[in-house]
């Protein structure tokens, strides 16, 4: 008898813990979680309503598993060769782009190469928004910086023969 109550007790556990386990599945995707900001303007975010009204009330979304990206039905299987010819395009287009930026940041390095060297003050704008006059020891720095990117970014031909 002790043989088949334990198995009876088991096989009853089993379903109380599947039950479980399944409830609670249904009953995360209905939490409500709020938004709100504090004086400090720091965001909170929490299960329980903010006790002020200024507040919103975001929604869950379950997955349970990642959902596969589906194919068109009437896509091929690319060969080697066409894999291989949308690699060089996508390639020369990425170059192409990184090619343009290198030209921008040249430019802007030459000129403020230029800037640097044809003043004795240079006033910025800082972080905080306050203008500055440039120390002699930050105005090197900026201008080591410059020659820096030139080397980096310019063309042998598109950089100035000091």
């Amino acid at each position: 008898m002790n043989i088949c109550n334990s198995a009876f007790i088991a096989s009853w556990s089993a379903v109380i813990w599947s039950t479980v386990l399944f409830s609670t599945n249904v009953i995360a995707k209905d939490i409500a979680i709020y938004r709100w900001v504090d004086e400090n303007n720091v965001v909170h975010f929490s299960q329980h309503q903010p006790q002020n009204g200024n507040y919103s009330q975001l929604t869950t979304i379950s997955s349970y598993r990642a959902r596969e990206k589906e194919l068109p039905k009437s896509t091929k299987t690319a060969s080697v060769d066409d894999q291989l010819a949308q690699y060089e395009k996508n390639k020369a287009e990425a170059l192409a782009k990184n090619e343009k930026v290198a030209e921008k940041n040249c430019e802007a390095a030459q000129l403020n190469e230029k800037m640097l060297n044809s003043f004795a003050k240079i006033m910025i704008t800082d972080t905080d928004g306050k203008n500055k006059i440039l120390s002699d020891k930050e105005r090197k720095s900026r201008l080591a910086l410059s020659k820096e990117n030139i080397r980096l970014y310019c063309k042998t031909e598109n950089t100035k023969k000091d």
